[in-house]
């Protein structure tokens, strides 16, 4: 709820390798599905597209999509398709045509704005590979908007030092959580429920 990070692990040996992992730039990849669903519940909410909920339907099955004149063409896990779906079975199941069908559906400029509005990269494009977590972040990004699902819809900025203190026992620096309204409640709601039956 605050943001305070407890602990913070950049690699296994410093001595062999520099690169704090935890504030580098990846790809999060699956771990960005929640954010298009998000997107799709948030429309729903907003009353600014389809009505979208944990029981809507997608069709899991082999899809190439057009977009921008070009084909991109996802897999499933182990190439396996599960028909029709619902949404929360597709977040549950990590399913990545039926979310790329969701970010389809609600539009991949939606996904990128509610993405941004949580406080992801700026960089992110709205394109089918949004939906997949193509585009690059640090993994304590994402782990602070994760927060807003805990949060009911609040993010908790991350926090990695609480205070500085002198040897003398003096409060030299002191930092405060810092929080702010990211997301409606009703929908970190669902998407935090959604992420149980994972």
């Amino acid at each position: 709820r605050t943001g305070e990070i407890t602990a913070l692990q950049g690699g296994r040996d410093y001595g062999q390798s520099q690169l704090n992992r935890a504030l580098a730039r990846r790809q999060p990849g699956s771990v960005f599905k929640p954010f298009v669903y998000a997107a799709a519940f948030d429309d729903a909410v907003d009353g600014g597209g389809p009505v979208v909920t944990p029981a809507t339907t997608v069709v899991d099955e082999p899809t190439t999509f057009q977009f921008d004149g070009k084909e991109y063409t996802p897999n499933n896990y182990g190439e396996q398709f599960h028909g029709t779906v619902t949404l929360r079975e597709a977040l549950t199941r990590s399913l990545n045509v039926a979310t790329v069908k969701v970010a389809e559906m609600v539009g991949y400029r939606r996904v990128v704005q509610v993405a941004r509005q949580m406080g992801l990269d700026p960089n992110i494009q709205a394109t089918p590979a949004v939906a997949l977590g193509a585009y690059e972040m640090t993994p304590v990004e994402v782990a602070a908007c994760y927060t807003i699902f805990a949060n009911g819809g609040t993010r908790a900025e991350p926090l990695y030092i609480r205070s500085v203190v002198s040897a003398g026992g003096t409060v030299l620096e002191r930092s405060a959580p810092r929080t702010r309204p990211a997301l409606d409640p009703r929908v970190a709601y669902l998407v935090n429920s959604v992420l149980q039956d994972v």
